[in-house]
């Protein structure tokens, strides 16, 4: 077995964000990491939207990244640290649209490990030097310098290592130019002296060109990060020092001068444990700069800094708004704040400043003693205004994939997020649409047009509807109207509009194409008597128009450039069959009209004709179709490309030759049941066709490649580009009877999401098919739910019964409230989730957690299982009392009933419905219960783990006789069940130590894929003589005796192994689009999707090897990462192709493509035809 695999989206959760100006423009840009993506975001100060103008795959894991620029420069450089174990120092190229490594430096090859330095980059402010430290000891620093040629260049490393030491944080001190100073919070301890924590200064001594351990300082156990202040004349300079329940601040020349001020809380808190920092940003203006730092819980916090030279007089510290929690925050001199996640169920957000927090509010300073810790009032955003949102997966914690709207496609049911912010989240192929207007119309309408003034307006005139037997005129506004004296023929139906050179007006009619001038003059041309035009296609200069039911009979007009008319061509165009539509080639830059006109026939082909004068309507190439072409269309995409909507809803695409007009590298795709309806548009400023079947689709390019996307919107007939003041870029579609008006946010995406909020982190969810309903069992460890919080602080003596409802903010938007380790919240919720309600919740009392769900049929009726643990501890894993709740379905469906509650005696980890009873996990031990009247019967319990068993799985063809488990660490083993002894017998284990965290079972019954924590991706199999002792004895009585001297006999067969950088949460199998084979589709915790396609065909999987083999050997990622070592970190990859590398083939530049396909042996066409079928086919 060969697997192709492929991401179908990105991770969405970031890891960290920096901001600068990458592109060396006077905007700012904003560069993310997402596990080994990384991308480059632009926030649209005008429209407060954010733009993703880059994404690259760097095959590496993203440890951390710092801005970088030399002095004198304007343009900023990124400081990666990877797994890579090297320093790259990466720049935009903003002609190749790509991240260039401008320097690499190897110093390790041991991939990621703790003394390997990349887990902290830091760069000195003014340019000069950057530092590279790992967890353990090693820190290194290069000086960055350009050479004669003002090329980036990076001297020697010098090592600054300390034995016995870890390191928590650095960051680069602001000291002018005076040698760099780099700041770093150590531990340094070793032959069992006690360890503790100290701030460290480190100097690079540019005249010595060595690195010295300058100063260091005792600070607090629990400090974990370093905020650097402006220095030289912005700033005292030093760094703040973010411990837990206070912050201090420490300069080499402050002494013993201590500044330190505690972070305050909220009113009402139960717990009593001190805040943590987790994020920050420093915000310089002129003569001023402020802090923003943001705590555990998401309170921001703004500091000020008082100080008279070098310094610190006073620090202030005031409660500032409370936002969901981040990984890094960015703030832009535009007036935005810009916050990214890494775990919460929220989204990255772009929030844009009301005010700077400073009317209002306590401020607590280093002016006062505080006996206790100060307390603040938290409210609702009042000093930021969320202006945009890019929603993320990031944790997903459970996934299934079901059909449950009846759509051509399924939808991905999955559960994410942490806390208060956690969802179930439907995901669906396609982009998400706003409607921002719906009008209906007097009629059916068949097709739409805008037009404007003049070709250099930014934005529309007239929307032109036309109806079976007339048009209607309305103009663009602030309200939509309609307008009489356009010149428009108002009484017969429009074929095409379009606006000419001149400031005219051509209308294409059956019966006439007429040329409204500027002055309200009409040049009218007819067809012959008892003709009409059956279609046409119209430019600003040129039109063609078709005669119906004439044998293929066109004829050509282009414009005088004297009389300013259009003039009829001396030669007609001759078919020989009857044209069903035609589209004009978009005119390039330097010339005056477009070179080619594609003509749809009834034959089943597609032509193209030349137009130029030197060769007018001379035929250049022919493409034969599968059925009548409905409608073409010609746009620039990169290359010159021909679409055909076909009458049986294929799309062909197909490029054009802009010499020859030779049409080469034809791709189908089916689109759905109906014609297809092609339409042209502009999205992101570059040209994009709208494909209308059964659903609309948009045909536009993204970082160079074609993508073909569904909208998730309803059925539309016909659709035209629309821009307005209040839309940028937007569509005008007709639909049944009605006018709508729709823009595409994000044209960037693959997926839309459709969120319905849940209270607390959810674990695990199972469907109800016949009501269509969630069961969800939600749980928290250390924070309370607010009728928790409520209930504690009335018997605390805190508040009243009365002020109970009001004392606890909203979750939403607050998050829970903490309380100490220990213990839990939980409960059990029945959701719809087409109306997004909860039908029901049950929450559980007496410091009871759900842990394990499942569906079992007892006497024909389905009930849910719920596998309790109270007072559940993790480390040692234990509990006091384990329970299983017993519901079943009532009110159709729609609620759950208690039947009864089991006590257990440790805690039931997994629920199976295994030959008509309940198997439970109970730690190593398997155990069989029945239902009864009062609690489950037990029936039969075997030990077959050495540890914990966390996951279960039924044999797809024998669900009564076999199953397979997976250990904590001890990978997966099939057992077997003898009906006649009650005996469960592992019969088959593994060699290696799995740390599994999902696997599912293909339906040959013999092979399991698997993920583990580690991030890798293995296909076991059955021993072929183990497969065949099975078939011949089901109890594997036999296997079971024949004693190893480790484990079992028989070990399971390694299929296939590779390292996808993510922890896999959830596999399955299933048919991503109609009529499409079936997939392995996974799901990972930082909110990836990602398939796996076996190989059927030995042509296809040596031509992908022979790719992939290609890429490796030419192409390096701009990471330096060796792709080789990338997929093997765990383990030697094996059978495994990567189809993320393959696709990079896209985005390369000519020559480069051209010598891997020399290597490969194929052409560019062939190769991009082979990737884009490959998608096309099983995924999208």
């Amino acid at each position: 077995m060969f697997l192709y695999n492929l991401t179908l989206q990105a991770p969405t959760a970031v890891s960290t964000a920096i901001l600068g100006h990458f592109s060396g423009g006077k905007h700012q840009e904003v560069v993310v990491a997402r596990q080994q993506f990384l991308e480059l975001w632009r926030p649209d100060t005008a429209t407060g939207k954010l733009v993703v103008e880059h994404s690259e795959n760097l095959f590496c894991r993203v440890r951390s990244l710092a801005a970088f620029r030399l002095t004198g420069g304007s343009k900023d450089y990124i400081v990666l640290g990877s797994d890579a174990g090297a320093l790259s120092l990466l720049e935009f190229d903003t002609r190749g649209k790509r991240f260039v490594a401008v320097q690499y430096h190897e110093f390790g090859r041991t991939g990621l490990r703790r003394q390997i330095p990349g887990q902290y980059v830091a760069a000195d402010p003014r340019g000069r030097a950057v530092m590279v430290a790992g967890v353990e000891r090693t820190k290194i620093v290069y000086v960055v310098t350009r050479d004669a040629a003002a090329n980036v260049m990076i001297q020697s490393p010098l090592e600054a290592n300390k034995a016995h030491s870890v390191c928590f944080d650095v960051v680069g001190v602001d000291v002018g130019y005076e040698n760099p100073v780099f700041a770093a919070i150590e531990t340094v301890g070793g032959d069992g002296a006690q360890t503790t924590k100290q701030l460290v200064y480190y100097e690079l001594d540019l005249g010595l060109n060595h690195v010295v351990r300058k100063w260091s300082v005792g600070i607090s156990d629990t400090a974990n990060k370093l905020i650097a202040l402006p220095g030289s004349s912005d700033g005292p300079s030093g760094v703040l020092v973010c411990s837990e329940g206070f912050i201090e601040y420490r300069h080499s020349t402050g002494g013993a001068n201590v500044h330190r001020v505690p972070v305050p809380r909220r009113t009402g808190q139960i717990d009593t444990r001190g805040l943590m920092i987790v994020a920050s940003a420093v915000h310089r203006m002129k003569n001023a700069f402020f802090i923003l730092a943001q705590a555990e819980t998401g309170d921001l916090y703004k500091i000020a800094v008082q100080y008279t030279a070098d310094e610190v007089t006073r620090i202030g510290i005031k409660y500032f708004d409370t936002i969901a929690p981040t990984s890094s925050l960015c703030i832009l001199r535009a007036g935005f704040l810009f916050a990214t996640t890494m775990e919460s169920g929220s989204g990255h957000q772009l929030f844009q400043f009301e005010n700077l927090g400073d009317e209002g509010g306590e401020c607590f300073s280093t002016d006062t003693e505080h006996d206790s810790v100060p307390e603040f009032s938290a409210h609702e955003l009042s000093s930021l205004a969320l202006v945009d949102e890019i929603e993320s997966l990031s944790p997903v914690i459970r996934s299934q994939v079901h059909n449950l709207a009846d759509e051509e496609a399924p939808q991905i049911y999955a559960v994410c997020g942490r806390g208060a912010r956690s969802a179930l989240r439907i995901v669906r192929h396609g982009l998400e649409v706003s409607e921002m207007a719906v009008s209906e119309l007097p009629g059916t309408p068949r097709a739409v047009w805008t037009v404007r003034r003049r070709e250099s307006d930014s934005c529309d005139e007239y929307i032109v509807v036309s109806f079976v037997d007339a048009t209607l005129v309305l103009s663009v506004g602030e309200e939509v109207e309609e307008v009489k004296d356009s010149g428009l023929l108002a009484t017969a139906p429009t074929l095409a509009l379009h606006r000419v050179d001149g400031g005219g007006l051509v209308q294409v009619t059956p019966r006439a194409v007429r040329h409204v001038m500027a002055d309200g003059r009409v040049s009218e041309w007819q067809p012959p008597q008892g003709r009409e035009i059956a279609c046409a296609a119209v430019n600003a200069r040129q039109a063609v128009v078709a005669l119906a039911r004439s044998g293929g009979h066109a004829i050509y007009f282009e414009l005088h450039d004297q009389l300013g008319v259009l003039r009829e061509h001396e030669q007609a165009l001759h078919v020989g069959s009857d044209i069903t539509s035609l589209a004009l080639a978009p005119v390039d830059a330097g010339r005056v009209g477009a070179a080619f006109v594609a003509v749809g026939c009834e034959d089943q082909t597609v032509r193209v004709f030349a137009l130029d004068a030197a060769r007018c309507l001379e035929p250049l190439s022919v493409q034969a179709v599968a059925d009548s072409p409905h409608s073409v269309a010609m746009v620039q995409q990169g290359v010159l490309t021909l679409y055909a909507g076909l009458r049986n809803g294929l799309l062909v695409r197909a490029n054009v030759d802009a010499v020859s007009g030779e049409l080469s590298a034809p791709r189908t795709r089916f689109l759905g049941a109906r014609p297809v309806q092609l339409c042209v548009a502009t999205v992101r400023g570059t040209p994009a066709v709208v494909a209308l079947a059964t659903a609309p689709w948009l045909c536009h390019v993204v970082q160079g490649r074609v993508r073909v996307t569904p909208l998730s919107y309803d059925a539309l007939d016909y659709a035209a580009g629309f821009t307005s003041d209040q839309c940028a870029e937007g569509l005008v579609c007709i639909a049944s009877n009605t006018l709508r008006i729709l823009s595409i946010d994000r044209p960037d995406a693959i997926f839309n999401h459709a969120a319905i909020p849940l209270s607390l982190t959810p674990r695990d969810f199972v469907l109800n098919a016949t009501s269509r309903h969630f069961a969800v069992i939600e749980t928290e460890h250390a924070h309370l739910t607010s009728a928790q919080a409520a209930r504690e602080l009335v018997a605390r003596g805190d508040i009243n019964e009365s002020e109970a409802e009001t004392a606890i903010l909203p979750p939403e938007q607050f998050g829970l409230v903490r309380s100490e380790r220990g213990r839990w919240a939980s409960l059990i919720r029945v959701l719809d989730p087409f109306t997004g309600d909860s039908t029901q919740i049950i929450e559980l009392e007496d410091n009871f957690a759900a842990v394990s769900l499942g569906q079992v049929v007892f006497g024909g009726e389905t009930f849910v299982v719920v596998g309790c643990a109270r007072g559940m501890t993790l480390s040692p894993r234990g509990c006091q009392a384990g329970a299983i709740r017993t519901y079943r379905w009532a009110e159709e469906g729609t609620r759950l009933e208690l039947v009864h509650a089991t006590p257990v005696d440790d805690i039931p980890q997994c629920l199976l419905p295994f030959n008509g009873l309940l198997l439970v996990s109970l730690g190593g031990t398997l155990r069989l219960y029945d239902m009864g009247i009062r609690q489950l019967l037990k029936k039969t319990q075997s030990s077959v783990s050495p540890h914990v068993i966390t996951m279960m799985r039924p044999h797809p063809q024998l669900p009564n006789q076999r199953l397979f488990i997976a250990d904590v660490q001890e990978s997966i083993r099939l057992v077997a069940y003898s009906p006649d002894t009650h005996v469960f017998r592992t019969v088959v284990d593994d060699t290696l130590p799995r740390y599994i965290t999902s696997m599912h079972v293909l339906d040959d019954g013999d092979t399991v894929v698997a993920g583990d924590k580690f991030g890798n991706l293995a296909v076991l199999r059955v021993p072929e003589r183990a497969a065949k002792l099975l078939d011949s004895d089901p109890t594997g009585a036999r296997l079971a005796f024949e004693k190893p001297k480790f484990g079992t006999t028989h070990k399971w067969d390694l299929v296939a192994e590779s390292h996808i950088g993510d922890i896999a949460t959830s596999l399955t199998t299933c048919a991503l689009a109609p009529a499409s084979r079936q997939v392995i589709l996974y799901t990972t915790l930082m909110g990836s999707l990602q398939v796996c396609v076996p190989f059927v065909s030995k042509s296809d999987m040596d031509f992908f090897r022979t790719l992939e083999l290609a890429m490796r050997k030419l192409w390096t990622p701009a990471s330096g990462r060796n792709h080789l070592a990338y997929r093997s970190a765990i383990s030697p990859v094996r059978s495994f192709v990567d189809g993320d590398l393959c696709e990079v083939f896209f985005t390369l530049d000519y020559d480069m493509r051209e010598a891997i396909s020399d290597e490969v042996d194929r052409t560019q066409s062939d190769i991009f035809k082979k990737l884009e079928d490959m998608r096309s086919m099983f995924a999208f």
